[in-house]
């Protein structure tokens, strides 16, 4: 898989045909788990899980120590995985990575311009090192759940305006 990075500490991921075809099969034996039966099978690990000599899955890589695979750590990879199967990237990185102005204008899709625009009005807080702006992503993430709540509320607020008995093709009205 290639990578790219932000910061030194971070890398973006994105998925070479054979590794997602690999992924593709691990996010297919997933998936024939039904919700029932995955519910299951949660209980009973669960109850394994607790019992003092059960062993625990280990991540092995090669030329480094064997780590445990814990419950939150597999979760991330089943997601990862499930990412890069349906030909995504995916962006891994420490969650006080500090971003440069144009990473974040990138991430935002927005031009550089309309970024600091943003950051000179307090919307996404930022610090300043010499003449250069750094984000961090923690806060770019708040901003962006926060934009994305917004427009949840606009488009509520939209349709509970809109009268249903005016809409053109409304099948209601038939």
């Amino acid at each position: 898989m290639g990578t790219r990075s932000i910061s030194k500490d971070s890398a973006t991921y994105l998925p070479n045909a054979k590794d997602r075809r690999q992924l593709i099969d691990i996010k297919e034996a997933l998936a024939s788990l039904s919700e029932d039966s995955q519910r299951t099978v949660d209980r009973r690990f669960d109850d394994l899980a607790s019992q003092q000599d059960f062993p625990v899955a280990m991540l092995k890589v090669p030329e480094e120590p064997d780590r445990p695979l814990t419950a939150e750590l597999a979760d991330v990879l089943l997601k990862v995985a499930d990412q890069l199967s349906r030909g995504r990237a995916v962006f891994v990185a420490p969650y006080d990575t500090s971003l440069t102005a144009q990473d974040v204008a990138n991430f935002l899709g927005v031009s550089r311009p309309t970024l600091v625009k943003l950051l000179e009005q307090g919307k996404i807080p930022f610090e300043k090192v010499g003449r250069h702006r750094r984000v961090l992503l923690a806060d770019l993430q708040k901003y962006v759940e926060a934009r994305y709540l917004e427009n949840l509320q606009t488009l509520d607020s939209l349709a509970a305006d809109e009268d249903s008995r005016v809409t053109l093709d409304n099948p209601l009205l038939s």
